[in-house]
């Protein structure tokens, strides 16, 4: 029985699972034996607790010092602080060390050799038992960015879990949980700004911050591809009226005026009739906004094929590159039963347009082509022509769903604005309790720019570069549902969101096959996940790990392959996937904060 006393007791890896066989000796009595077995046990857990706690604070000190003379008695004293009165401490032999460790960093290491004073095995003529505990704690040596991208689409709006929640409650409790837990972990770091996190709500598009407006990351000029899609400056051939002096140049548009002033960017070759140089202003979506006086939420559409799935540095030298302002088009109000009736964001009246007006009696109306032509006249973007409810109330900014946001160009803009990178664990708790459901679900939108985040490259930029040594980065994906492309019953297919609409085939871009819009977003998501996993840091490896979450999601749901395939495999050759349920989400986000983290109990 002693010789077991004497097993368990040597057993220095923190594991505190007994052998339990003292209560069979014949020779102690129950009690006498119960009484042994709980004073051996506390005071070798006593002394764990001790030595794992002078490792923990150990290594955090070593951020501040790196001298072993002084990291061993800073380790011996709060060792020594943390013990009671029943352990003798002249009895502890008291041992320091550190160095680095197998994967990177460096590692504490604490020995304690202790005899203990026997009360019940003496009489077997055993009167001391030693001891050895041990605790090795690994600091980490490297840094992390981590990006919190979370589903806000409106069904997140669910209860679910034990305590009536909904769904984007508990998982924003869980998210808050993990950015105070990573926080704490990176203190032990050796490391300035160890730990920083984005947060990346998502539902039908992502919104990039409306104080960006300006930035030369954003295509002001309508130099994008995709730009003027739905916006016709030039009106005639529609049966409308052109944008006062509206001229093509190069991938744009201009408003020009006679002057002496040198032709600017892109100018129309030949010139105009008449011109021989002019001074103007790019045509956009921004001059549309700015003439029915309505502010840009923030939400951005995808970038044109193959910049959709990639984070490639925004510039005008490749204007498709660039990023551009989600723009929900005035859709046509439906003037006869020959045109469509299930447009849906009609928040201008086509017909109250700039300059000389038309009669409704001569106006381009009466089928569905020209219905639809109307959707396309930007001269109807002015203050006079903004539609009223039925309470008199201008309905652009207005709510229509919850699913679908508010009435206007910012339609399908429901989402809080990106944070950026930060090392403040204050700043991104606060993004993620602002989080609010609404919207259809756009994965691949919040994947993309999770990535962003963290990339070096424009627009945000905080991220560090691939070529940084011992940084890693981390994406985490949330989803409760499939993507969602709402169908609907007109010539443009599709509701308007960061894809455009589905006439315009935007979605497919870059794909050989796709049978729907749906299937098409699945397989940009598959493709920007595998674009995030292929790029390389500076060893050489994975920049990056990709975390994806299925919450609540039902069996069947193609989104549960679409995340199990897209999330990276760890080092143990198990996948970062999480298939859960209801509470389950905060044990599934507390398992990847014990991936992060670069320090842990080893021994």
């Amino acid at each position: 029985m002693i010789r077991l006393i004497r097993r368990f007791l040597a057993d220095s890896s923190g594991n505190y699972a007994m052998i339990v066989a003292l209560a069979a000796m014949p020779i102690f009595g129950s009690a006498a034996a119960a009484i042994e077995y709980s004073n051996v046990y506390k005071a070798k857990q006593h002394l764990q607790d001790a030595l794992d706690a002078a490792a923990l604070a150990t290594a955090k000190e070593l951020a501040v010092s790196a001298d072993k003379p002084y990291l061993a008695a800073y380790a011996r004293n709060f060792f020594d602080a943390n013990l009671n009165n029943t352990i003798d401490q002249a009895k502890i032999i008291f041992d320091f060390d550190f160095g680095p460790a197998v994967t990177g960093g460096n590692r504490v290491y604490l020995d304690v050799d202790y005899t203990y004073d026997t009360y019940m095995a003496d009489i077997l003529g055993v009167d001391e038992i030693p001891m050895h505990i041990g605790a090795t704690i690994a600091a980490g040596n490297s840094t992390a960015e981590i990006a919190i991208v979370i589903d806000n689409s409106g069904s997140m709006d669910t209860t679910s879990g034990s305590n009536g929640e909904t769904r984007l409650e508990l998982a924003q409790a869980a998210a808050t949980s993990l950015v105070t837990f990573l926080h704490q972990a990176a203190t032990f770091s050796n490391k300035p700004d160890p730990i920083k996190i984005s947060v990346v709500p998502f539902g039908a598009s992502v919104n990039v911050g409306s104080q960006y407006r300006g930035a030369d990351w954003l295509d002001m000029k309508g130099w994008s591809s995709v730009h003027h899609e739905n916006f016709n400056w030039n009106g005639t051939a529609t049966a409308g009226d052109s944008w006062p002096s509206a001229i093509a140049s190069g991938g744009g548009w201009k408003s020009a005026t006679t002057t002496t002033v040198s032709v600017g960017p892109n100018p129309p070759n030949p010139l105009p009739a008449g011109i021989t140089s002019f001074n103007s202003t790019w045509l956009s979506r921004w001059t549309l906004l700015d003439a029915i006086g309505t502010a840009w939420q923030g939400c951005v559409e995808m970038r044109p094929s193959p910049y959709n799935s990639d984070d490639t540095t925004p510039t005008d030298v490749t204007p498709d590159t660039l990023i551009v302002p989600m723009f929900a088009p005035d859709e046509p109000e439906r003037r006869n039963s020959s045109e469509d009736n299930d447009y849906r964001n009609r928040y201008l009246n086509d017909y109250v347009r700039v300059g000389p007006d038309y009669a409704a009696a001569t106006a381009n109306y009466g089928n569905n082509t020209k219905q639809h032509n109307r959707q396309d006249w930007t001269r109807k973007y002015n203050n006079d022509a903004k539609v009223r409810n039925a309470s008199n109330n201008i309905l652009i900014g207005q709510q229509r769903t919850l699913d679908l946001g508010a009435y206007g160009p910012n339609q399908g803009c429901t989402t809080d604005p990106v944070q950026p990178l930060t090392n403040s664990a204050a700043t991104a708790i606060t993004a993620i309790a602002n989080m609010d459901p609404g919207g259809y679900t756009n994965v691949h939108e919040g994947i993309a720019w999770g990535w962003r985040t963290l990339s070096a490259n424009a627009p945000f930029t905080q991220g560090r570069g691939y070529d940084i040594a011992e940084n890693d980065k981390y994406v985490i994906v949330l989803t409760d549902g499939n993507n969602t492309y709402p169908a609907q019953s007109t010539m443009n297919q599709t509701e308007y969101y960061a894809w455009g609409f589905g006439k315009d085939n935007r979605v497919s871009g870059g794909l050989l096959n796709w049978s729907s819009n749906v299937d098409a977003m699945n397989q940009q998501t598959a493709k920007t996940c595998d674009n995030i996993k292929a790029v390389q840091d500076a060893d050489l490896e994975s920049a990056y790990a990709i975390f994806t979450i299925a919450y609540d999601v039902p069996d069947g749901s193609s989104v549960k392959t679409l995340l199990e395939n897209c999330a990276s495999i760890g080092p143990d050759g198990k996948r970062y996937y999480y298939d859960v349920e209801g509470d389950a989400i905060t044990d599934a986000l507390a398992a990847i904060g014990n991936e992060i983290s670069q320090l842990r109990i080893a021994q």
